[in-house]
């Protein structure tokens, strides 16, 4: 047995050097089933790249994009190939697979589960056509360090539980990309995040306190929520994030203050603007050293104005600073905003904003005697908070009326040491602890409905003046008394309702038959220029579409006609025939700036205002016109914003359609580009080409995403931008806007517009969104930077597209410097400056909607390029939305008398040049 053994042996030595070792065998295996995988994507594009040709994946460079190790596919870029088709389900095999980035495609279907891919590090699906998410996303992906996902059409979705799988995640970017419900507080649970990007997304709500365990988030970009709500509430969480850099929460409804920062804060980048903010700017947030760029504009910030080093700064518009500088505020709106900060500074005292509370018609819920607050009446306004002591630095004050709303806390011992307190009403709040003393005689007091002295429940009702019950009454008698009372008050209060109702309904009815009699347009002899303008209000029709005109819902009457300045700042006056003809002296002729496509524009003055009379008549501007004329007043009465052009006022009377708009000096962009031979005018340099690009994108980017809808333009063109005697821009011309709900961002619909302007889908489809008026917003920029139109049949035929050439020229750097406007004496710093301009307008102009920017992303680019560039002549100051940014009025009508204008571009009636006549 023994040499059996011995025989066996050399044999099996030897079957064992020649076998083939395991090692190659396998390897083989995995990479024919990775090679597998490969080949299946490439015949599920429609446009597989040219060089994936044979079977060989890992074996050589012919598979450009595919990085192999060891016959493991580890990595696929496929960006920007323009490639089309799907993604194969068999995707997830590839598990050796460490990154995966196919942004700037246009791959679509439903996104492969990607559920057993547990290298995947990198995922950058950007900009492709996908429309839904498979329902193990972001399972099993624990080395996950950067997800970006902006820019797909998918279906509403929200961020999956699953995603605390993701520990090792970095960077999580999803801009619009349909995410939608409350804020995902799931992701709280990463730890590890830096950069967190959900803009343009359907979220809604607050943000959750969990977010301040975000030790390491440096970026967080919330902005421009296209949900009806958007993101709301108050910010406080932001100022727990040691590491955050920059902060973008621009576009929502957030409110409330803004919080106190650390003094160790790193924030670089802090937006907030065109939110519902207010309350004074902290201290700790000026002071931070690290900030560059702060944007507070269209909040409702009260106080001092900030003074910050930043360099670029946007904090003027909108806010209610005390002073147009920075400095100290008048005291007693020192005192009042104090006890502002006791309420949390809420939205309903937002109007606690200048310099005087007691001049001009005192802050709402004040009452003034001379410069001093006598009486406070801040009753059912929601507030909460607390009571704040400051109120004892309103010596003068007589009454106080708090009650029906929220506050908590305790009645400060403060109160007590107003001497000339005698009314004071705290009832129906959840205040707590004890009533004090107060020392005042004849003070009428009112407690009652709040929480003193909770372990007493049975005396929680007194109004601290009876001390309760009389203890000879049953409780239980009291209560019964109590409730019949109640029944039996219950019933009158209905009985009244419904008659109230029915008179109301009554009067209403035979108001309304009166209301649409004719207006004589002239004054009776005797009348002492007595004037009715009823107002439009903003619970009308707001679905955009061309419907009538809001019914009356005030009437101010007043004596002296010529005081109509205030009037104007309600926005959107319906006029009387009567002023509108005193204001245009009869529609004289003489008064004639212009002649368009649907009428006249007439110059007028209204109390030493200069203002343009847009005089449509309806009998013959047909059914487009009139439907233009809705849908101008429509949108105007909507939107406010200091780069539209503001209406005034219209008048309907007969077959007359009268718009009256602010008044603007300066031409249109395209007299100052395309028409210098004829107007006069001197080039632009490219600063105030600059400047004026930058006004016209937020103006637009308000339209798409600020106002209280989205709005769509439709006919953005140089013709339809004006400009002041500053050369600031304001757009004009809303006739052929559309209102685009948030549920339905692309619509269909009849194509209108100007050739050369009109995004390619557009025209061929009628498809239109927001992207459309980006399109255009392109071309408008390649034109600035050219000085040619857009459409030249001057030139060679193959040069008469303006955005054709413009986009050929760019790829070689000596034809595009000569192609640049000639006028323009660029420095190498402005140089610079117009290859980004020009690279932004290439981007804008993209054939696919999906490869443009949104205006967002426009005037984030532009405000950073940007100087603060101040008119070389300044006569007044003021540049409040909606008011003219003109020299003032008695100067304005003395350099009207001495000046002749005319409208000098007839090809939209909409858009009145106010250019001066050169003889």
């Amino acid at each position: 047995m023994g040499r059996e053994r011995f025989l066996l042996l050399p044999l099996l030595i030897l079957l064992a050097v020649a076998a083939p070792a395991p090692g190659p065998a396998a390897a083989a295996t995995a990479y024919t089933a990775d090679a597998g995988v490969i080949l299946e994507l490439a015949k599920s594009l429609t446009n597989p790249p040219p060089s994936w040709t044979g079977t060989d994946v890992c074996g050589g460079a012919t598979f450009q994009g595919i990085t192999c190790d060891g016959g493991r596919v580890t990595g696929i870029n496929l960006a920007k190939q323009h490639l089309s088709g799907t993604l194969p389900p068999s995707l997830s095999d590839l598990t050796a697979l460490q990154w995966l980035q196919l942004q700037g495609n246009a791959l679509e279907g439903d996104l492969p589960s990607l559920a057993r891919m547990g290298s995947l590090e990198t995922l950058a699906l950007d900009g492709n056509a996908f429309t839904a998410l498979p329902p193990d996303f972001l399972e099993g992906l624990p080395s996950l360090q950067s997800l970006s996902m902006d820019d797909l059409p998918l279906k509403s979705w929200s961020i999956p539980d699953a995603v605390v799988g993701c520990t090792a995640l970095l960077n999580f970017s999803a801009s619009n990309a349909s995410v939608s419900g409350p804020f995902p507080a799931v992701l709280a649970n990463l730890t590890s995040l830096r950069m967190l990007r959900l803009s343009y997304n359907y979220l809604t709500g607050g943000l959750p306190v969990v977010l301040e365990g975000l030790d390491s988030l440096e970026s967080l970009q919330l902005n421009n929520q296209n949900s009806d709500d958007k993101l709301s509430g108050r910010i406080d969480v932001v100022a727990k994030l040691p590491s955050l850099k920059t902060l973008w929460l621009h576009s929502n409804k957030f409110t409330g203050p803004i919080p106190d920062f650390s003094p160790d804060s790193q924030l670089v980048d802090f937006n907030v603007r065109d939110n519902s903010l207010t309350g004074v700017v902290p201290p700790s947030l000026i002071g931070i050293a690290s900030l560059q760029n702060v944007k507070l504009s269209n909040n409702h910030f009260q106080g001092p104005k900030p003074k910050f080093a930043a360099n670029n700064i946007d904090i003027d518009s909108g806010n209610g600073f005390c002073l147009k500088d920075p400095g100290p505020c008048n005291p007693l709106v020192t005192i009042l905003l104090e006890v502002a900060s006791g309420f949390g500074y809420p939205l309903e005292l937002a109007k606690w904003a200048g310099n005087d509370p007691c001049r001009s018609g005192p802050w709402p819920g004040l009452t003034c005697i001379k410069m001093d607050v006598t009486q406070i009446n801040l009753a059912r306004k929601n507030l909460s908070g607390l009571i704040s002591p400051a109120f004892a630095n309103l010596t003068r004050l007589q009454r106080l009326d708090l009650s029906y709303n929220q506050l908590t806390g305790a009645i400060p011992d403060a109160l007590t040491t107003l001497a000339n307190l005698n009314y004071l009403d705290l009832s129906n709040n959840r205040l707590t602890g004890q009533v004090p003393e107060f020392k005042q005689r004849n003070i009428k007091l009112m407690t009652a409905g709040n929480r003193f002295g909770e372990s007493d429940g049975d005396n929680g009702g007194g109004d601290g003046s009876n001390g309760g019950s009389s203890p000879s009454t049953p409780t239980g008698s009291r209560n019964s008394k109590s409730n019949a009372g109640m029944i039996i008050g219950i019933l009158l209060a209905v009985i009244l309702l419904v008659v109230c109702v029915v008179l109301f309904l009554h009067h209403r009815r035979k108001k309304n038959v009166d209301k649409f009699t004719p207006v004589s347009t002239k004054s009776p002899s005797g009348e002492s220029e007595m004037m009715k303008i009823q107002v439009v209000g903003t619970n009308g029709n707001s679905n955009g579409s061309d419907s009538a005109i809001p019914t009356e819902l005030y009437s101010y009457v007043s004596a002296d006609s010529t005081n109509i300045a205030d009037i104007f700042e309600s926005h959107g006056m319906q006029l009387p025939m009567s002023v509108v003809l005193k204001a245009t002296n009869n529609f004289d002729e003489d008064y004639t700036l212009g002649r368009g496509g649907f009428g006249v524009v007439f110059k007028g003055t209204l109390n030493g205002k200069l203002v343009a009379v847009k005089r449509c008549d309806s009998g013959t501007m047909g059914t487009k016109g009139l439907q233009e004329f809705m849908a101008e007043i429509d949108v105007l009465r909507k939107v406010r914003h200091r780069h539209l052009v503001a209406l005034l006022g219209y008048c309907t009377h007969g077959n007359e359609r009268l718009l009256v708009y602010e008044y603007m000096s300066g031409g249109t962009l395209r007299e100052h580009l395309c028409d210098l031979q004829k107007s006069g005018y001197t080039p632009l340099s490219w600063t105030q080409r600059m400047t004026i690009a930058l006004d016209v994108a937020r103006g637009i980017e308000y339209l798409h995403g600020l106002a209280q809808e989205t709005f769509i333009h439709r006919d953005l063109k140089p013709s339809n931008i004006l400009l002041d005697q500053d050369l600031r821009a304001k757009v004009s011309d809303f006739g052929l806007v559309k209102l685009a709900k948030d549920t339905d961002k692309s619509m269909m619909t009849r194509v209108a517009g100007t050739f050369g302007y009109l995004a390619p889908e557009y025209a061929t489809t009628g498809k239109v969104t927001t992207k459309v008026d980006v399109y255009a917003y392109g071309v408008i920029l390649m034109e600035m930077i050219t000085g040619r139109k857009v459409l030249d049949d001057s030139l060679p035929e193959d040069e008469t597209h303006l955005v054709t050439i413009f986009r050929r020229n760019m790829l070689d750097k000596e034809k595009f410097r000569k192609f640049v406007d000639p006028t323009l004496e660029l420095s190498a710093e402005s140089w610079n400056s117009l290859l980004e301009v020009a690279d932004l307008a290439r981007h804008c102009t993209a054939r696919e909607p999906y490869q443009r920017p949104d205006m967002c992303h426009c005037v984030n680019r532009l405000s950073s390029l940007v100087d603060q560039w101040k008119p070389t002549n300044i006569d007044d100051d003021d540049d409040d939305e909606g008011g003219t940014s003109e020299t003032g009025l008695h100067q304005q009508l003395e350099r009207w008398r001495r000046d002749d204008f005319t409208i000098s571009d007839s090809d939209s009636f909409s858009t009145y040049s106010l250019s001066r006549k050169y003889h």
